[in-house]
């Protein structure tokens, strides 16, 4: 079982064979483990670093009808659970990019004592306006971008990853981007995509009570300055940090900055 959960999710173990301390990269819609390599080689030295693939992405093994069947977060943070299990890992610090920020939330609150600190990268509780709370956009606006993906989800993806990633200075992170969503199939994006826009997780970050960073890009087209000004109000104890680059990736399109406030946050 072991050995078939890992295959499964593609799980990668580098850095420090030997060292106690453990850093799992969770990464988001649309993107696998890769989106990591600038980050996670920074800490080789002092941690065991676990990566994986999300079911749909990258080089993950999971079958097609399990895929289709992840319709809740709480499916992948059970994925979660059981790479964590199969490895008898605990104490774990947790780095999230996106949405896997809810799915490490949900891993928090239902096993407490196994993950010590959160990083949420480019995380939002809520992506839709909704009274008394300021998201990114609004439902009409969400109910469009669904709607284009369903039309012709190849031009979506043309459109949107440059768009999500926002870097015209570096148009390979884009084009990888565009390149890892293409590999997912067009029903399950769609899914996944819809089950993003419209979620809404904040009652679940209002119970975290563990260490937790949240490291914002400036400017990021996907997460509005206030919905990261919410998530610090209302997660107790919580730090802010922002990160000087633009887009939904920061952990690209300037990883020493992430690696300067991960450093800062969990030594």
């Amino acid at each position: 079982m072991t050995a078939d959960i890992l295959t499964k999710h593609n799980v990668q173990i580098l850095g420090n064979a030997t060292s106690e301390k453990v850093l799992l990269f969770a990464h988001g819609f649309g993107s696998d483990q890769t989106s990591w390599r600038l980050v996670a080689p920074a800490f080789a030295a002092d941690y065991r670093l676990v990566l994986f693939d999300l079911p749909g992405c990258g080089r993950s093994q999971a079958n097609e009808n399990e895929t289709l069947h992840h319709t809740r977060l709480e499916s992948y943070a059970q994925d979660i659970i059981d790479i964590c299990d199969a490895l008898d890992l605990e104490e774990v610090q947790l780095v999230a990019h996106s949405v896997s920020s809810m799915t490490a939330t949900l891993v928090a609150l239902k096993h407490p004592n196994l993950i010590t600190r959160l990083v949420f990268i480019s995380a939002s509780p809520r992506y839709i306006h909704d009274q008394n709370y300021v998201g990114s956009f609004d439902q009409a606006t969400a109910d469009a971008i669904l709607a284009e993906m369903t039309q012709n989800y190849s031009q979506w993806v043309r459109k949107y990853a440059p768009s999500i990633m926002n870097t015209p200075k570096q148009p390979l992170l884009s084009a990888e981007f565009s390149k890892t969503l293409l590999r997912l199939r067009p029903d399950y994006a769609f899914l996944i995509f819809s089950l993003i826009l419209q979620s809404d997780y904040r009652r679940e970050v209002s119970q975290l009570k563990i260490p937790t960073l949240i490291l914002q890009a400036e400017n990021d087209p996907f997460v509005a300055k206030a919905v990261s000004e919410y998530l610090h109000r209302t997660i107790r104890g919580s730090q802010l940090h922002w990160i000087d680059a633009k887009g939904h990736f920061p952990q690209l399109s300037n990883p020493q900055g992430v690696i300067a406030a991960l450093k800062d946050f969990l030594y």
